[in-house]
């Protein structure tokens, strides 16, 4: 009868001291979170938008308990996420965009180099061709720019020639 009273008071105190441990980890996990800045702070969407380059966003790396690295994304509206696939994210966001967040109806993609956020729920090829289109008319106005600098310049040169 004794043997089972040790074992009982054994079991109790290895439950208790699982229990500090677990506890203690959810408590420093809550604690080294890091600070929201404040352009990451919530605010309210006054209408669904279509995608548009956040200059705010991006990723940061941080030291957790037990010293393991972590990757947070923030992004203008969205306090800091924790992304545990980063590096697979990383290789995917090359060939097409990728959802990091989402915080309340807004999320925000990743492609190629820059990050958008959205409040209008699209899919990644709607993104991608949002992406595409940009940059074609990105590329027009350029081409415009140049042909109507040539034109001018034209002009000087047979009006002084």
């Amino acid at each position: 009868m004794s043997g089972v009273l040790v074992g009982v008071v054994v079991l109790l105190v290895a439950s208790a001291a699982v229990g500090l441990v677990v506890g203690g980890a959810v408590a420093l996990r809550r604690r080294s979170w890091p600070e929201t800045p404040a352009f990451a702070r919530p605010r309210p969407v006054t209408s669904p938008g279509g995608p548009e380059p956040d200059p705010n966003a991006g990723f940061f790396t941080d030291r957790g308990p037990l010293f393991r690295k972590r990757h947070f994304f923030v992004g203008t509206g969205c306090p800091p996420v924790l992304v545990t696939d980063f590096s697979s994210l990383d290789v995917s966001r090359r060939e097409q965009p990728v959802r990091i967040a989402r915080h309340g109806i807004r999320a925000w993609w990743w492609f190629e180099d820059e990050f958008y956020r959205e409040a209008a729920g699209l899919r990644a090829d709607d993104v991608l061709a949002w992406v595409r289109e940009r940059e074609r008319r990105r590329r027009a106005g350029q081409e415009r720019a140049r042909f109507l600098s040539a034109a001018e310049e034209s002009l000087r040169k047979r009006e002084n020639g």
